[in-house]
């Protein structure tokens, strides 16, 4: 290998002063057909005596010479395409680089986009679910109201009629409400498994968002506004009333 610099390492020493920026293959291949021209070129600057890196700081008087002439020109002329073909790659690295940064942004936003679209399938997922439960907990209330209709009226008729009833009959009776009751309860606690809980009523003010007035109580025995008995019951969950309350109001 010789130690002679090759003419992009003397070209890149004139113009640069460090490595050519990379280039793409159509310009190397313009550099290489630059750099076997000058190898005709640096013959005529060897015999004349003329150092290539002093060249350009030469007084014009002195290379007036017919091949110096043409040498200077052609020295020259090779300069500036080198010039141009580094400006080039410069621009095509920045509009690379741009390119790049706008393809990095647009697949930014694609991977925001996709996110906030799993996030919404899944809080429309969990909705329908919600939906699904509180309608099939829905079609439980009319039992419940039946249980409640059939305990409230056995404890009347027990408390009216219970002096007439023989012990066994008022035994028969209370263990008929007692298991009433219980199915009651257990059916409560499957309501309270999807979070469905009773609305407070007997005592409490009237809320026209809980509550529905079907009669009021002229009696004055509790205070304007305040419900005295309930009806039928009412449900609700953290999140909304499924069902009204319908209760009787007392009017002063």
């Amino acid at each position: 290998m010789s130690d002679k610099k090759s003419l992009t390492d003397k070209l890149n020493e004139m113009v640069f002063g460090e490595p050519i920026p990379v280039l793409s293959a159509n310009d190397l291949e313009i550099v290489r057909n630059l750099d076997k021209k000058m190898d005709l070129i640096l013959p005529l600057l060897d015999r004349s005596g003329i150092e290539l890196q002093q060249f350009n700081k030469l007084p014009a008087e002195k290379t007036e010479g017919d091949g110096s002439s043409k040498t200077q020109e052609s020295l020259d002329d090779l300069i500036e395409q080198v010039r141009k073909l580094a400006k080039t790659q410069f621009k095509t690295n920045t509009l690379q680089e741009s390119q790049l940064n706008q393809h990095q942004e647009a697949l930014q936003n694609l991977q925001t986009a996709l996110t906030q679209q799993k996030e919404l399938l899944t809080q429309q997922a969990e909705q329908a679910v919600e939906d699904a439960e509180l309608k099939m907990a829905k079609k439980l209330l009319p039992v419940m109201d039946s249980l409640d209709a059939a305990f409230n009226t056995g404890s009347r008729q027990i408390v009216k009629f219970r002096s007439q009833m023989p012990p066994e009959v008022q035994q028969a009776v209370i263990a008929w409400l007692d298991g009433i009751r219980m199915a009651r309860l257990r059916l409560l606690d499957v309501l309270a498994a999807y979070d469905i809980t009773p609305v407070p009523s007997v005592g409490e003010l009237f809320n026209p968002h809980r509550h529905i007035a079907v009669g009021t109580d002229n009696s004055g025995r509790v205070p304007n506004n305040t419900i005295v008995s309930e009806d039928r019951r009412g449900y609700t969950t953290p999140k909304k009333i499924i069902r009204e309350a319908e209760v009787v109001v007392a009017r002063g």
